[in-house]
């Protein structure tokens, strides 16, 4: 079977970015918003944000050379501090995310994920066995399919939140 790993990486990666961005589809701005009441949940438009910007900062720049976030000038359109990647935030900051418009949410994060696939489908199953940049102890996969675990994890959270939401 040559070249499993990428094939397997690339049907996955964009299984997911299908299923993100079913979940988001026609999302008004209050339901990007919303969190249950007493709540320190991230709001769906946070997550799907932080999905598509870890995804670029941390594995693609490592792999993948400059980031489109500040190349691309991105972190200007949305508002953001150009290093801020959604990781750490406390609930404050959270709730004072400047929520950009669901279209350019999708297009940012349609972007990187973009990114990634063409990076994967450029790649051999040879290369992505290969070191992770800065962690020689990792392969590339590995690390790959670890950004695969935490978009599963954020996009069980968008679909969960849009499903309890008072308003559809």
């Amino acid at each position: 079977m040559n070249n499993f790993l990428r094939h397997t990486l690339v049907a996955e990666f964009e299984r997911l970015k299908n299923r993100s961005l079913e979940t988001v589809r026609e999302m008004s701005r209050a339901q990007l918003l919303w969190r249950p009441a007493g709540s320190d949940a991230n709001p769906v438009g946070f997550l799907l944000w932080h999905v598509g910007r870890s995804e670029e900062d941390h594995p693609l720049t490592r792999i993948g050379g400059e980031q489109l976030w500040k190349t691309e000038g991105w972190h200007q359109r949305f508002g953001i501090d150009p290093e801020a990647d959604g990781f750490g935030f406390t609930p404050e900051q959270v709730r004072d995310f400047p929520m950009p418009a669901l279209e350019d949410i999708i297009a940012y994060y349609s972007r990187v994920r973009d990114r990634t696939l063409e990076y994967l489908r450029g790649s051999s199953d040879s290369a992505l066995r290969g070191p992770m940049p800065g962690m020689p102890e990792t392969p590339i996969f590995v690390y790959l399919l670890s950004r695969l675990g935490h978009e599963h994890v954020h996009w069980g959270q968008m679909d969960y939140l849009k499903g309890i939401m008072p308003f559809q």
